[in-house]
């Protein structure tokens, strides 16, 4: 795999009320996978189709603050929210992100706790079998009142806690 580009944002980087429209409903998880990808996208050469990127969306434990929200309002209400129960699903910020980017290519989201970096780039070598082109986006937001708590149960999420890294690899 040759890396073409890569951009960075962090949770503090991005002012959710001053996105695009189509953000409305977005989560940061959502937002900052979809603003680092497209950054990374327009290293393309001209003319690369949609279809010829394969995209793989990695997180270690998915849309925590949509959960935790869809539980806390399930909770006091008793009745469950579809949107909600949507965007806590792990393959809610693929398909947000597939759909904002236009991309068609294979899509995969992986998840496999201290493994999930490798396993994402696993996936996307393979990816580039079926594709020229592999889009590969690692993110994991949580709430600031849970990140002290994240860092010490899980000290390996150190580098990728609260930001989204998108990767943009060709075939070698």
């Amino acid at each position: 795999m040759k890396l073409l580009a890569e951009n960075t944002l962090r949770t503090a980087d991005v002012d959710m009320d001053s996105l695009d429209p189509s953000y409305r409903r977005a989560t940061l998880n959502m937002a900052l996978t979809t603003l680092t990808a497209e950054k990374v996208l327009k290293t393309l050469p001209k003319g690369v189709s949609k279809s010829d990127i394969s995209f793989v969306v990695a997180t270690h434990f998915g849309e925590v603050n949509s959960t935790l929200e869809f539980l806390n309002t399930y909770h006091e209400t008793k009745t469950p929210r579809p949107i909600l129960f949507q965007n806590s699903l792990h393959n809610s910020t693929l398909g947000f992100a597939s759909i904002q980017l236009g991309l068609t290519g294979p899509c995969m989201t992986v998840s496999c706790d201290r493994e999930t970096v490798n396993a994402a780039h696993e996936m996307g070598k393979n990816l580039l079998t079926l594709t020229p082109y592999v889009l590969i986006s690692i993110v994991d937001c949580v709430p600031d009142a849970l990140t002290e708590h994240y860092l010490e149960k899980f000290p390996f999420l150190g580098e990728h806690l609260n930001e989204a890294t998108s990767y943009l690899y060709a075939r070698a």
